[in-house]
């Protein structure tokens, strides 16, 4: 059954804001000759969500980023839930440009997404890393520091951190969060 979420105002403030930037990121990219750019969404979710504050509709990063003028050369979108990638494949419809990758963002963005935009092939990318747990692994941004073809957005997943990590005795977090969190901050130092 499909799970779709309730955000908060703070989520439809960073919805607006990352539209904006990628209308921009897009504009910016599509006036340069022979220069190929895409949008990746790392945790697609469903597509759209329902807004907290008044149950209205709110439109998601997906949709949003098919909806760029002018439009990106290709699109992916990726999530571990079956049901949502599903949605997001109806959404597009019979879309060529438009690719879902069902599984877990740390593995379909190393092996299938990032290598389709190497610098010296003229393609560039906006990859959008907004988990709500701390889900992807510092890697991937090692990963496209070392591509010098792709532009993040990342958001921090704060409440997680907060939650789960960051205790007043650091000695009752669990290894499992302790490992969590390294693998998402790329190390254990704390500076």
């Amino acid at each position: 059954m499909l799970k779709i979420d309730e955000v908060g105002p703070w989520s439809e403030v960073k919805l607006e804001i990352l539209q904006r930037y990628a209308a921009e990121y897009s504009k910016i990219l599509a006036q340069q000759s022979g220069l190929y750019h895409g949008y990746i969404d790392a945790f697609a979710g469903a597509g759209y969500h329902w807004s907290k504050r008044n149950r209205d509709f709110v439109a998601g990063s997906p949709l949003n980023a098919l909806l760029v003028q002018p439009p990106f050369r290709e699109y992916h979108f990726i999530d571990l839930d079956g049901d949502r990638t599903d949605n997001l494949k109806k959404l597009a419809g019979d879309r060529k440009d438009v690719h879902v990758h069902a599984g877990d963002c740390n593995t379909v963005l190393v092996d299938q997404v990032m290598p389709r935009f190497k610098y010296e092939d003229r393609r560039r990318a906006l990859c959008v890393l907004d988990p709500y747990g701390l889900h992807f692994h510092w890697d991937i941004v090692a990963l496209a520091g070392a591509m010098r073809s792709m532009e993040l957005f990342i958001n921090f997943p704060i409440y997680d951190i907060n939650i789960n990590v960051l205790k007043h005795r650091p000695e009752d977090v669990l290894q499992l969060h302790r490992d969590r969190m390294t693998a998402f901050w790329g190390d254990e130092g704390v500076e």
